[in-house]
């Protein structure tokens, strides 16, 4: 993939359109790597993490660290008790530097040797426990673009808009590294909804250019037939099953993506419920228990790697061969001594007419193992939970499912949700669903936006919540007291350099928060202080600024 940067290395051609629909080109950005190399080589670590809302600033400072000889770190999230781990590890946070040394006195150098040496490691996704880290080469991941380019035929001056973030492979990949090594270009900011999609595609028009989607099935299934695309060549969709049905409401064709952090990128297919086909570099097999195996020249290992998912091949004997996906190995598990497939309790659950979505999961409970599940009902069987409440509203599920699935196949405990959490690659967060059998001391987070100028999350307060017990038995609401502190606890999560609250200012609460309640909460960063808002659309429930103390942050070595 050398001979590609060598190509444009030195092309005005368009490499990024900014969010002001400025563009920069394919040698300002090369300038820009080696401007920032030559400011990061002289400093003492050797690796460096990497976490950067802006994709351009993201991609010129992991060239440039790469350049400069130096490892980078792509964590799952940055939040201040990541931060803290760290920086014990003698691992910080890189930024863009001031110019202080020649830029002149450094080269790039793009050979094949600097894509062999240039390490990157990447984190799973954690949605089944802790994260792990895996090693990538810049030569691997490119033998991934190199795949791409040869398995699906994509016009040269295609612009990518992205839904997902680059920080996960995914995201790396299709919107930042496919253009880099192609020639095409990408539109710099992330992109929350379907209606900016369509907006942002309608005003990068006057580049007289296609463009590309990069998505997630979380963001896809929220599409209706009112938001149009436009000269949208193709949607690319990945980190989970693409629901059946969403296709026909998108005037532009859906490629689902199959792969895993460990793997990369294995197969692909355009038709709900089609074969999966490999890509052009991926060979596949099926090992004992009919687990997918797989070899890729862009995976952490030349060997067969187990992915862990049960798999049918069309054809046994052939490496090529187009396959269908039987469910995860995992989701096989032994409840008192008899077999259950958790996959096939939720395809019972999902034939019942007021269930729209649910996870079933097994916790354990005092050396006991309870199967639980996690349900988003329709808006009618929502309305009917809250009139009803919640024990006789389960009695009548339990009811449904009596002839649908063996008692033991029941779930005990259950949780309804509005819809199910995501974590930043747009996932099902499955290790954060199993905590939600836990005590509960915290609003259920269903979705975390980190913004230039503001975070915000959008909570769901279940009625299980600890802080709603003996507040008002027949009408719980929420108190402030439990607001501030559920906001001090998101607040303190991400930014390391916040100590502990010293005060508050403006504090008002102005509306009630009860069970079953969505609310959306923003947070803005000024100096030591964090002006939040809690809203339930329109109506602003809360407001005030805390007051934080400041941890004096350790400095790397220069």
């Amino acid at each position: 993939m050398s001979c590609h940067f060598k190509h444009h290395v030195n092309s005005s051609r368009l490499l990024c359109v900014k969010a002001d629909l400025t563009a920069v080109s394919f040698q300002v950005f090369w300038q820009d790597v080696q401007q920032q190399a030559a400011q990061i080589q002289p400093l003492a670590a050797p690796v460096w993490a990497l976490w950067e809302q802006d994709s351009y600033e993201f991609l010129v400072l992991f060239f440039a660290a790469l350049q400069a000889g130096k490892q980078v770190l792509l964590p799952p999230h940055r939040v201040s008790e990541l931060e803290r781990e760290l920086a014990a590890e003698q691992i910080y946070f890189l930024k863009r530097l001031e110019l202080q040394y020649a830029t002149e006195a450094f080269q790039l150098n793009l050979d094949d040797s600097f894509l062999q040496q240039a390490q990157v490691y990447f984190y799973t996704s954690g949605s089944t426990g802790q994260p792990k880290k895996i090693p990538r080469t810049l030569a691997q991941l490119f033998n991934e673009v190199a795949g791409l380019d040869a398995s699906f035929s994509l016009q040269e001056d295609a612009i990518a808009i992205a839904t997902v973030s680059h920080q996960h492979i995914y995201g790396l990949l299709f919107k930042l590294l496919w253009p880099l090594a192609s020639g095409r270009g990408f539109y710099q900011s992330q992109l929350a909804f379907p209606e900016n999609v369509a907006d942002i595609q309608k005003k990068i028009a006057s580049f007289q250019q296609p463009n590309y989607v990069i998505s997630s099935p979380a963001l896809l299934k929220r599409w209706t037939p009112e938001v149009l695309l436009q000269d949208c060549l193709m949607v690319y969709s990945s980190g989970g099953k693409l629901d059946a049905g969403v296709r026909p409401h998108l005037n532009s064709p859906i490629t689902e993506v199959f792969g895993s952090s460990e793997t990369g990128g294995i197969a692909h297919r355009q038709v709900d419920d089609a074969l999966w086909k490999p890509f052009a570099n991926v060979e596949v097999g099926a090992g004992e228990h009919s687990e997918l195996m797989v070899r890729a020249n862009h995976a952490y290992s030349l060997d067969w790697i187990l992915t862990g998912d049960k798999v049918e091949l069309t054809e046994p004997e052939n490496f090529k061969s187009t396959f269908k996906l039987l469910g995860r190995l995992d989701r096989i598990v032994k409840l008192e001594e008899k077999r259950l497939s958790l996959d096939a309790i939720e395809q019972r659950l999902s034939t019942l007419e007021t269930v729209q979505q649910s996870h079933v999961l097994v916790y354990e409970k005092q050396h006991r193992q309870i199967l639980a599940a996690v349900v988003v009902l329709t808006e009618a069987a929502r309305t009917e939970l809250m009139a009803l409440g919640k024990a006789r509203f389960v009695a009548q599920l339990k009811a449904q499912l009596n002839d649908k699935l063996e008692s033991i196949a029941i779930p005990r405990q259950w949780r309804f949700l509005s819809k199910m959490p995501q974590n930043a690659q747009s996932k099902l967060n499955k290790h954060y669903l199993k905590s939600l059998f836990l005590p509960m001391q915290l609003p259920v987070v269903l979705s975390h936006l980190i913004e230039a100028e503001q975070i915000s999350y959008q909570l769901e307060f279940s009625p299980e919540l600890t802080c709603f017990k003996g507040h008002f038995p027949a009408h719980p609401i929420y108190p402030g007291v439990g607001q501030v502190g559920f906001i001090q606890y998101f607040a303190l999560q991400n930014w390391a350099d916040l100590h502990w609250c010293n005060g508050m200012e403006q504090l008002k609460f102005q509306d009630l928060i009860r069970p079953w309640a969505v609310v959306q909460l923003m947070l803005i960063r000024k100096a030591h202080k964090v002006i939040f808002e809690l809203r339930d659309g329109d109506k602003i429930l809360a407001s005030g600024r805390l007051l934080f103390a400041l941890e004096p942050q350790p400095q790397p070595a220069g």
